[in-house]
């Protein structure tokens, strides 16, 4: 395992409120713990390792609290969120079954029906942010929005076929999703119709899509290798991070919004300085079909895993909390 470390380029401290550089470091290695996916509380340290076995567990990168493991699902769940307040957690896995999880204690609240939901296994799920719904993107190449309460989808379209790769929702309550086709639209409040459309240069679409906690910057994990930044609020792509050289799995941003994190299937997990667009710092030797990228909500800890598929967390330094209680913008 290898960490390289480039400078980092002041950032806008108006804009972004952080300036110098960052430093990762690995703090633990979750022996035995191989994930298929992972996703980070937006309050604290914890995060969720879905497994290759389909049981769930939610950690503590931080290791104040216990782990609690979550058992149900008979396939691997590649897709689970925390709630806006941490509570609650959401699980989707491949026979497209959706569990609501209580995160305390590790109790299934509720099981969503398929026969209205997804035909395929479930790729990514996000909250709104009062917490109330939920956004699931399927394999089965269809996004619908549930209420939390349980219940049928309250709508749902498919592609036609478009391959989208996650989605979240803002405060308006239309949706942002990355897109295998073009690379990023925008859908319509309550009828998720396409709104607008956004074509990467090159016309090889994303694998995925991360958005800030204030819904201003969107990021697009390239199929052509590079990561695209977007200007959600004036709906406008900003510039093309270039450094992997093979597909784009997984990006996030830092909940300061500071620094994105990607991985690729070129075996390396990159971290970039937002506001500079440069890449400071990569790490070697992680999974060559792309490792999972999630940051913790307190903004001290990067959660990916490694070449064995082994869930790893690094520090981040310094922390990189949000700036501002998260909200949504169109």
């Amino acid at each position: 395992m290898l960490i390289t470390t480039l400078a980092a380029s002041a950032l806008a401290p108006v804009a972004l409120g952080q300036s110098g550089a960052v430093k990762l470091t690995r703090t633990k290695t979750y022996d035995g713990v191989r994930a298929v996916a992972v996703a980070a509380s937006p309050r604290d340290s914890r995060f969720i390792a879905c497994l290759e076995n389909g049981q769930v567990r939610i950690m503590d990168a931080a290791g104040k609290i216990a782990t609690v493991t979550l058992s149900g699902h008979v396939q691997p769940a590649y897709a689970a969120a925390f709630s806006p307040d941490g509570a609650t957690v959401v699980t989707g896995d491949e026979q497209a079954k959706i569990f609501v999880w209580n995160a305390k204690t590790g109790a299934k609240v509720r099981e969503f029906p398929r026969e209205k939901g997804h035909g395929r296994g479930i790729q990514s799920i996000t909250f709104s942010a009062d917490g109330k719904q939920i956004l699931t993107v399927g394999k089965d190449d269809a996004i619908a929005i549930w209420n939390l309460s349980g219940g049928h989808p309250v709508v749902k379209i498919t592609g036609e076929p478009t391959n989208f790769y996650g989605a979240f929702f803002t405060s308006s309550g239309s949706v942002w999703t990355g897109t295998q086709k073009e690379g990023l639209r925008l859908l319509a409040p309550k009828t998720l119709s396409t709104a607008a459309k956004f074509t990467l240069p090159g016309g090889q679409g994303s694998n995925g899509f991360a958005m800030n906690r204030r819904g201003t910057l969107g990021a697009t994990a390239g199929r052509d290798g590079q990561v695209t930044l977007f200007d959600l609020t004036k709906r406008t792509r900003l510039a093309a991070m270039a450094g992997h050289s093979d597909y784009v799995t997984a990006v996030d941003f830092t909940p300061s919004g500071s620094f994105l994190g990607t991985s690729s299937i070129d075996g390396t997990v990159r971290l970039w300085n937002v506001a500079s667009r440069k890449e400071v710092a990569k790490i070697e030797n992680r999974s060559y079909v792309g490792s999972p990228v999630a940051f913790t909500g307190d903004g001290k800890f990067m959660i990916c895993t490694n070449g064995f598929d082994t869930v790893e967390a690094y520090s981040v330094s310094p922390a990189q909390p949000a700036l501002a209680p998260a909200r949504r913008r169109r």
